[in-house]
């Protein structure tokens, strides 16, 4: 070392005196002055390093050593401070530290820091207090190869000279913190506009990416919310696309893997409990633990890691991820996260509030509006009617599968109740309480069935105004009736079978999958085996509906019905109009148990309803409305066949019977005697007696 005189050494204090009141870039002030050092004092390095307020742990301020430690002594900055200065945190003076010897009960850590420095060929460490007003911020630290003697004058020069330079530290110290705390407070004031100003979830934390990154670099953003029951509630991913601009995205779009979701809910589950910095090894430690760190490692180049919980209670909890691709995150860096956890999740549980209210309110609206569409809506009938042995086997069908959840598909002609037998399953089933969603999928536009039947999210498409919640989401809790499925387009029949199969959907410009459970009764009056083969319905969804199949029959099998039916209509559109209950003459109850009734139950319906409206007596008033159809006759030669004897015996029977309840209904029942129906007929009254006994026709049939 050089040799000096008193005035060498004031004029040293004069300088560094001159150096900190007119250099204001701390980088330069302290190297500016470690250099003049260098003339007083022999070392190889030095650097400045400072405490922080707990005191506890130590920090790089100022470093020229250029010594490369390992990451491992690196990240310990607390196990640093024990092995080196511990004992001499109390001193007053410069202390001289040798490197051959391990302090006296120098634990592993400490013999692992010697260690070290011994491979770097440091022999001797200078320790100069720095205590600006007394109070210790640091030291002054001198790194030599060799170990020399430190005579007393020389300790008193380093701590005359290091006062000066404590108050140096000091001042950029309490800069660098009054710059921190305005970073802090522009931070948190930047965020809590972000969360005060925008409600849409997305769009308010792509602007907190962002904003984030204006502080410190970072690749990836993960936001989870789990539910009591171990369901994700919320799974949003985001990513850095270019600068500092970000991007919503899946992550499982991009990990190829048979185990990536599995991994990414289970290991999911467990991460959002931790609270750390992950890097380097601890990084590598966590990718063995986890099987969903690995792979993102692997995948994705990550590197490094943070997690921090935002929430625990109420039935959820959440936490908050970033993860970076080329760089290690610090502490200060999940420091200036912490800063805004508070408001991050409040402002998380205000938005998962407000879209669970608001999708509630959706609902509610759609039932509302629903419900009232239904009450408006002119059903077929009312109830189930008649007794026949056909019926009887299907209703005993409806009482065996309405208490389960299987699917149900109904195959019959049209006009025969399949909107009524729905509707029986519903009831009968535990969603009885929930809404039964009625879908007609051939009334629905082609343009518009993925949206009616899924819902989509406002500016999906041209004319899309505003979120629409659609007929799945709507019948969520309870059962949805696919009415004429057979007439959904093979486009629609394939995104059908995922929602049925997945048991969830994704609204029309969605970004989330929306789990559903819905009980599905579809219906059609096609023979979907005849469709299949020909390429008209997909075999895949024609097995997955088909898992309770349901025949209903068709009017004319159930003939013996048709008198209980026909009363039950009159009756009901006599209660519409007005109008006292009718009757129906006998003559007139056959003909309509003979029709076909191609339009089945609904046909029946129908015509009832137009006799009710034409009828102006207390007897139905069917000419004109059975008389218009064909006769048998005739429909078989059109049909290009002869009448057979035997079925024109039969015609003329019910012809004979129909001339003779109309004889008797002009009569009004009187059959002998002046202006009765055996005069009217020009027969003998006892004759028509007879034949009134060989038709059958009885009494109560006579008005």
């Amino acid at each position: 070392m050089h040799k000096y005189k008193l005035s060498e050494s004031r004029q040293l204090l004069k300088y560094i005196s001159d150096a900190i009141g007119t250099i204001r870039d701390p980088g330069e002030l302290f190297r500016t002055v470690i250099n003049r050092l260098r003339l007083m004092f022999y070392f190889d390095s030095a650097a400045i390093i400072t405490l922080n307020t707990e005191g506890r742990n130590l920090e790089i301020f100022f470093d020229t050593s250029r010594i490369e430690l390992p990451q491992w002594l690196q990240d310990q900055k607390e196990l640093i401070a024990e092995a080196l200065i511990e004992n001499n945190l109390e001193n007053q003076e410069v202390q001289a530290l040798s490197m051959e010897y391990p302090p006296y009960g120098a634990s592993e850590n400490s013999r692992r820091v010697l260690q070290v420095f011994q491979e770097h060929g440091i022999r001797q460490i200078i320790l100069s207090p720095l205590r600006p007003g007394g109070r210790l911020i640091g030291f002054l630290t001198f790194i030599s190869r060799d170990q020399r003697e430190w005579t007393q004058t020389r300790k008193d020069l380093l701590a005359d000279i290091s006062l000066p330079i404590a108050m140096s530290v000091s001042y950029a110290l309490a800069y660098e913190e009054l710059r921190l705390k305005e970073v802090e407070t522009s931070l948190q004031l930047a965020i809590n506009n972000l969360l005060l100003t925008i409600k849409d979830r997305h769009s308010m934390m792509l602007a907190v990416c962002e904003q984030i990154a204006k502080l410190f670099s970072y690749t990836f953003m993960a936001i989870r919310v789990i539910g009591h029951n171990g369901t994700y509630l919320v799974s949003d991913n985001y990513k850095c696309d270019s600068g500092s601009r970000f991007m919503h995205f899946s992550p499982l779009e991009y990990l190829d893997t048979e185990f990536e979701s599995k991994y990414f809910g289970v290991e999911g589950y467990e991460l959002i409990s931790k609270s750390g910095m992950y890097s380097s090894d601890q990084f590598d430690n966590l990718s063995k633990e986890y099987k969903i760190i690995e792979l993102v490692k692997e995948r994705y180049r990550i590197c490094s890691l943070i997690s921090i919980p935002l929430w625990n209670h109420y039935g959820s909890k959440a936490g908050l991820f970033l993860a970076a691709t080329d760089r290690a995150f610090e502490l200060e860096d999940m420091e200036t996260i912490k800063l805004i956890v508070p408001q991050l999740s409040l402002a998380l549980q205000n938005c998962l509030a407000f879209e669970e209210i608001d999708s509630l309110r959706r609902k509610l609206e759609g039932e509302k509006t629903y419900l009232i569409e239904e009450i408006r809506a002119t059903h077929n009938f009312e109830e189930i009617i008649g007794n026949s042995e056909a019926l009887v086997s299907v209703l005993q069908k409806v009482r065996l599968v309405a208490p389960t959840d299987a699917t149900v598909l109904m195959q019959s002609e049209t006009g025969t109740g399949k909107e009524l037998i729905a509707r029986a399953i519903h009831n009968l089933s535990p969603r009885k309480e929930r809404v039964l969603v009625k879908v007609n999928c051939a009334a629905l536009p082609a343009s518009l069935i993925e949206s009616e039947l899924f819902g989509h999210e406002k500016g999906s498409f041209t004319g899309a105004v505003d979120r629409r919640i659609g007929k799945f989401e709507l019948a969520d809790g309870g059962t949805i009736f696919l009415d004429e499925i057979g007439e959904l387009p093979l486009e629609m029949q394939a995104k059908l079978l995922r929602v049925l199969q997945e048991r969830e959907l994704e609204r029309i410009g969605g970004r989330k999958e929306i789990p559903v459970n819905v009980r599905v009764i579809a219906a059609t009056n096609r023979k979907l085996e005849t469709e299949v083969a020909e390429g008209r319905f997909r075999e895949d969804l024609f097995f997955r509906l088909n898992v309770f199949p349901l025949f209903l029959p068709p009017l004319r099998e159930r003939r013996s019905d048709i008198p209980l039916l026909a009363i039950h209509f009159a009756g009901k559109y006599a209660r519409e109009f007005g109008r006292p209950m009718p009757s129906i003459r006998e003559s007139d109850m056959r003909e309509l148990c003979s029709r076909q009734w191609k339009g089945n139950i609904r046909e029946l319906a129908h015509c009832i309803e137009q006799a009710v409206i034409m009828s102006e007596g207390e007897t139905l008033d069917f000419s004109g409305i059975l008389t218009s159809k064909a006769p048998a006759r005739e429909m078989h030669s059109a049909q290009g066949r002869l009448i057979t004897l035997p079925e024109l015996e039969k015609e003329q029977k019910q012809r004979e019977l129909e001339i003779i309840l109309t004889a008797l209904d002009h009569t009004k029942g009187k059959v002998s005697g002046k202006k009765g129906a055996a005069e009217i007929l020009d027969i003998n009254p006892k004759t028509l007696f007879s034949r009134i006994d060989a038709l059958g026709i009885k009494k109560h049939y006579l008005p």
